[in-house]
């Protein structure tokens, strides 16, 4: 599993979201800050494009992690 996988909160199945495209129905499409799983359709919101909030995610998890190695 790469960094760039996602592993869907509901039917836990890992993919890649490269690549994948946005429903053109979906009147959100152009712009949208989600990834649809492709086993079961369930949207997550994708941290790298929500600017701010993502980065601030992303900083909080890479310093939890880095507490967690510095405690093992």
């Amino acid at each position: 599993m790469s960094e760039s996988d996602y592993k869907c909160p509901l039917c836990g199945f890992t993919f890649d979201p490269t690549g994948l495209a946005c429903h053109s129905s979906c009147p959100m499409s152009k712009g949208c800050n989600l990834v649809c799983c492709p086993n079961c359709g369930y949207q997550i919101p994708d941290e790298n494009r929500m600017g701010l909030s993502g980065a601030l995610k992303r900083a909080l998890e890479a310093r939890k992690a880095k507490r967690e190695e510095t405690s093992a």
